[in-house]
């Protein structure tokens, strides 16, 4: 599982990874109550992996390019990756996330 970044304000998550530089390869943004992203004013690919309540992966968007659109219905919350990270690190649909305080 990547390393993530909370975004809990609501100004947060409205701008996501917009104007900040490409996340490091393992790093993301992890976005609640959010499952649906754009990517318009974005200067670069992202992927995507849609949350369900109980932290399990709903949905995976590999490679949104800029000025697009992504959702899924059961999403409660969504993680911005760098692109190419859901192949990099393996990353299915149906796995149980966990997330550890550092």
């Amino acid at each position: 599982m990547p390393l993530v970044d909370r975004a809990d304000s609501l100004i947060e998550r409205t701008r996501g990874l917009l104007g900040r530089p490409a996340p490091a390869p393992g790093e993301g943004l992890l976005l609640r109550r959010c499952g649906a992203i754009h990517t318009i004013g974005m200067r670069y690919v992202i992927d995507l992996v849609f949350l369900d309540r109980q932290e399990r992966v709903v949905g995976l968007t590999p490679a949104l390019a800029p000025f697009r659109f992504s959702w899924h219905r059961q999403a409660a919350a969504t993680v911005e990756l760098r692109a190419g990270e859901i192949a990099r690190l393996g990353l299915m649909k149906g796995e149980q996330w966990v997330w550890e305080s550092l």
